[in-house]
């Protein structure tokens, strides 16, 4: 997995730990700017600065400043990673204890990861499972719970991409306006990746597809396999844009309603949904 503008020089790396550690102590805190491999009770990446916590383990928390990120291969977090307000994530071979929670303005890159519990972004600037760069290995995200996408932080480059996916319960993404579209399963498999599952609800609902620097955008959810139901209801595209939902395989009611324009597709390649109760999506 590539790290993006970040050049790791291993004779300046700058890691501070906070109180004594004796042989045989529990692990102490540590301030990271540069790169940490260690073990810690605690990570805090300060504002404007980025860190490389490859092989670390983390017995708490990782926290991560404004402006600030985090790359790491092989990570081990056992509570939460916390990214309150635009920063950066691009973890690989990853595993968190509890929750990753991202707010305003947050990039979230994530493959071969497994969270415990929830992963929760506000008004992040993209989420992206599946693969974190062309030439990354790519590779499953596991949430054991939900996974929380919502709201709009402002920007002009705006885009949610979510393959290999899997949700145990709810996926819910609601109240996103993005200038360069969404996929959630649709299109996955031109880049080598299956789609997504969820095993309740899916739900997509509130959101706009906005014209970005590409033209109209698109919001696109197909190919995933649901366990209860899909909603897809009350989204939005421009002129130009579209929405389009197909190809998924829900297990009891497929939902669509209040969308403008009607769905659509955006190939033949596309095919219908099949619900084991209601199907209003075609």
């Amino acid at each position: 997995m590539k790290k993006r503008a970040f050049i790791l020089a291993a004779a300046c790396a700058s890691v501070v730990a906070i109180g004594a550690q004796s042989a045989g102590a529990a692990p102490g805190n540590v301030t990271c700017t540069d790169a940490f491999s260690g073990t810690a009770a605690n990570v805090t990446v300060p504002a404007e600065n980025f860190c490389d916590l490859s092989g670390a383990t983390v017995t708490n928390d990782v926290l991560i400043g404004r402006e600030a990120g985090i790359f790491a291969e092989g990570l081990r977090v056992g509570h939460d990673v916390r990214l309150p307000q635009a920063g950066s994530l691009e973890l690989g071979g990853t595993t968190i204890g509890n929750n990753v929670i991202a707010g305003s303005g947050g990039d979230i890159h994530l493959e071969r990861t497994t969270i415990g519990v929830d992963l929760v972004a506000v008004e992040p600037g993209t989420v992206q499972m599946g693969g974190n760069a062309p030439d990354s290995p790519g590779g499953p995200v596991r949430i054991g719970y939900d996974l929380l996408i919502r709201g709009w932080p402002g920007f002009d480059f705006v885009f949610d991409g979510i393959c290999n996916a899997h949700v145990g319960h709810d996926f819910r993404i609601t109240g996103r306006s993005v200038t360069l579209g969404f996929g959630i399963g649709d299109n996955c498999q031109f880049l080598g990746e299956p789609a997504n599952t969820v095993g309740h609800d899916l739900v997509v609902a509130g959101n706009t597809a906005l014209v970005g620097f590409f033209g109209p955008s698109a919001l696109e959810v197909g190919g995933n396999h649901i366990g209860h139901d899909l909603k897809f209801v009350g989204n939005r595209a421009p002129g130009g844009g579209y929405l389009e939902v197909s190809d998924n395989v829900v297990g009891h009611d497929a939902i669509c309603a209040g969308n403008s324009p009607a769905l659509s597709t955006d190939g033949p390649w596309d095919g219908p949904n099949t619900a084991g109760n209601l199907n209003t999506c075609g």
